[in-house]
């Protein structure tokens, strides 16, 4: 028999924007998500997020546009712009459902999901900013605003192939005679004597495709870009995460880190 629960008793496990102390988390620098979407005073994430920082398997059903979501023996399964969820043999209603946005992104409820499948959830009011906290890291959740960058200062598509051509030359530094030279103008010195020191990124493949939704401003002067390397047997997909910031010399790589995800269909 199923019991459904309504909106009124499930009010604290749907993020409201009240002012909540983030939970204290000393285990490393926590992961930065600035793809937060403010929806009726809810705020929904990425459905991607999920598997990639929450360790929780993902699957989508195109055909009935639900999502299955499995962690350990927690079972939630939201459809999209369906208030009606389960988790395991319970029903939930709730009055912001998973939706659908630009592109094609799936975004499921913070605050929901997260403290279903055990992680706590905080509110920082005056930084507009969730923080997840899960049993090995910490997840902060910045809301998705629009940045108005004028034309004569973002990255032209020439410039960005020749970044990303860059960084798939320093996956092996090895032939390289003078490193910091070389790779200067397009390169930060933090990023170039993180290469130095590492021999290279610490992931040797190499990124080619560009697609024009991976590329996104946090303000005028820090963009980020996202590739992604195709899917192996075991049905997942590489992902590299370069961050770019603006400089006297033009926009260059200050940082790239990688993950390796369950694929999904419909992100």
């Amino acid at each position: 028999m199923f019991k459904k629960w309504t909106v009124s008793l499930l009010a604290s496990a749907v993020l409201m924007v009240p002012t909540f102390a983030a939970s204290s988390f000393a285990d490393g620098a926590p992961v930065q998500l600035d793809s937060g979407k403010l929806q009726n005073n809810r705020v929904l994430i990425p459905l991607r997020s999920v598997s990639e920082h929450m360790g929780a398997k993902v699957d989508w059903n195109q055909q009935t546009k639900q999502i299955t979501i499995t962690k350990d023996s927690t079972t939630i399964k939201l459809t999209i712009n369906s208030p009606k969820v389960s988790v395991n043999q319970w029903q939930v209603t709730l009055d912001v459902p998973a939706k659908l946005y630009g592109g094609g992104m799936t975004y499921v409820p913070l605050r929901f999901v997260s403290q279903t499948l055990g992680a706590e959830v905080g509110w920082d009011q005056q930084a507009k900013q969730a923080t997840i906290t899960t049993a090995d890291q910490q997840i902060v959740v910045s809301l998705d605003q629009k940045v108005e960058v004028p034309s004569a200062k973002r990255i032209t598509d020439q410039r960005l192939k020749v970044l990303v051509g860059k960084l798939n030359e320093a996956t092996d530094i090895s032939s390289i005679k003078q490193v910091r030279a070389y790779f200067s103008p397009y390169f930060t010195d933090r990023f170039i004597n993180s290469i130095i020191l590492n021999k290279g990124l610490e992931n040797k493949n190499k990124f080619e495709v560009i697609f024009q939704s991976g590329t996104t401003y946090k303000d005028s002067s820090t963009a980020t870009v996202i590739q992604s390397s195709g899917t192996n047997s075991n049905n997942q997909t590489l992902y590299r995460r370069a961050t770019l910031v603006y400089t006297d010399k033009g926009w260059k790589v200050d940082g790239v880190s990688f993950q390796m995800v369950d694929e999904i269909v419909n992100p």
